[in-house]
């Protein structure tokens, strides 16, 4: 069952957790609980396959061309349901780990000059578990493959233990800044606390400028107004207290501010969505490991002498979660600005890993509501693990699924006949409906007439 949340305040004290967990309950049962069985009209056409996608985007300039990061390593092209030829767009197969499910190459992002640059950024788990940021140019003369040898590396963090799980991996730019997703890179229940320590960069958001300074030798550069300049704690975070942030992205609303929707993979009992104004999530901690979706997390023997340490600031209530009844990890997506997709253009798309369910909702400031089924499961069908592996966007506007099976699917709107308004047609003589009879004259069971 799907629970809508309401964001009692962005900056709502966490003594006030217990009355905030009771009113988001009672908000889920009374106002946001999806009709039962109510659905929109979406369905999907492939357009590709590819092994193990793990993103998919577009770069300015180029809103046709579908650029697909495979988990192992590889980037591709994808123009016109054809693969762009001459080979991979990059091969980094030899210098990523995929050893679990969640690791490899997970991001890709293009600044807004990459025309004029040919510079574009890579998020990927290396062969020693690291989490690594690296910049690349392509060719002069061919945009369309990358000279390996332009490899500079941007940022590394080190994994947290043997497995190296929780990377996160979506990165995204606003304006000249990168946001870098990175989880709390330790399962279960974050022993050593990353997410709310702000000397940590994991099990946070990152913002930094990826260009760097000559002169210094710096690889990246700190924006001024980053919520921890001159504050204790690291610069480059933006927002802090995540799980596993494995997705996020912008959305501007037409005269109004900017927003963030941000989707976070819970642990035992829920997944939770948020979508907030941009100037809340600046700074903003957003709870784990002192919370999963409204509920008190209880860490017990994974936390220093059972106590669930203290938090750092007032937490950021999410707006939408759901149980493990329902799923295990949720693959967010955008808001969807297809204009094409008029029955769900404005709402958000997002799914779950483990039951391959997509649904759209309806964001609003402060909570999500009118959450519904999208109608349709990516093969091979409803239930299967890791047939949703992520959503992406090209150029257009245009919303992807991707499915750990290899399928890249384009989201379409469902062309449902408008059903005619009249007298229903009759026989000639009976005045019964029209259809196949049988030797006596009576309508056979199953008839198309019958069922429509």
């Amino acid at each position: 069952m799907i629970l809508g949340k309401s964001n009692l305040s962005p900056a709502a004290p966490v003594k006030g957790a217990l009355f905030a967990v009771l009113l988001g309950c009672l908000l889920t049962v009374f106002c946001f609980t999806a009709p039962a069985g109510a659905k929109v009209k979406v369905s999907f056409r492939e357009v590709g396959k590819a092994y193990q996608p793990t993103s998919a985007t577009s770069p300015p300039g180029r809103p046709g061309m579908l650029y697909i990061t495979e988990r192992t390593g590889k980037i591709r092209i994808l123009k016109a349901r054809k693969w762009i030829p001459g080979g991979p767009f990059l091969d980094l197969s030899d210098r990523v780990r995929t050893r679990w499910v969640e690791q490899g190459l997970l991001g890709l992002a293009f600044p807004p000059d990459f025309k004029k640059s040919r510079r574009f950024y890579v998020d990927y788990v290396a062969r020693n578990g690291d989490v690594v940021i690296e910049e690349y140019q392509t060719y002069k003369k061919d945009p369309n493959h990358a000279r390996p040898d332009s490899r500079r590396l941007i940022l590394r963090i080190p994994k947290v233990d043997g497995r190296g799980n929780h990377n996160g991996g979506t990165i995204r730019f606003l304006g000249n800044h990168l946001y870098i997703a990175v989880g709390d890179g330790n399962d279960p229940g974050d022993a050593k606390n990353n997410a709310q320590n702000l000397e940590s960069l994991r099990g946070k958001i990152l913002r930094i400028d990826p260009r760097g300074s000559s002169t210094s030798g710096r690889t990246y550069l700190i924006p001024s107004t980053n919520p921890f300049v001159g504050q204790p704690g690291r610069d480059e975070i933006f927002a802090y207290g995540f799980r596993n942030p494995h997705s996020f992205s912008f959305h501007q609303i037409p005269g109004a501010e900017g927003m963030m929707v941000i989707s976070d993979v819970g642990q035992e009992r829920y997944e939770e969505l948020n979508y907030l104004p941009f100037r809340q999530a600046w700074g903003g901690n957003f709870g784990w490991k002192l919370y999963e979706g409204l509920a008190p997390y209880d860490c017990g023997k994974l936390c220093p002498s059972g106590i669930t340490p203290a938090p750092i600031g007032p937490v950021l209530w999410p707006q939408l979660v759901y149980g493990h009844k329902s799923g295990c990890a949720i693959i967010g997506g955008p808001v969807v600005r297809d204009p094409a997709m008029t029955k769900i253009r404005g709402r958000i798309i997002y799914g779950d890993f483990c039951t391959n369910r997509i649904r759209v909702a309806v964001p609003q400031t402060g909570w999500i509501n009118r959450d519904r089924r999208a109608g349709i499961y990516l093969p091979p069908g409803k239930g299967k693990y890791s047939a949703l592996n992520a959503f992406g966007e090209d150029g257009w506007g245009r919303v992807y699924a991707l499915s750990g099976f290899g399928g890249i699917y384009l989201l379409i709107q469902k062309n449902v006949p408008a059903r005619k308004k009249g007298k229903k047609k009759t026989g000639k003589k009976t005045g019964k409906k029209t259809g196949k009879k049988d030797q006596t004259g009576k309508q056979k069971l199953g008839s198309k007439s019958q069922h429509e």
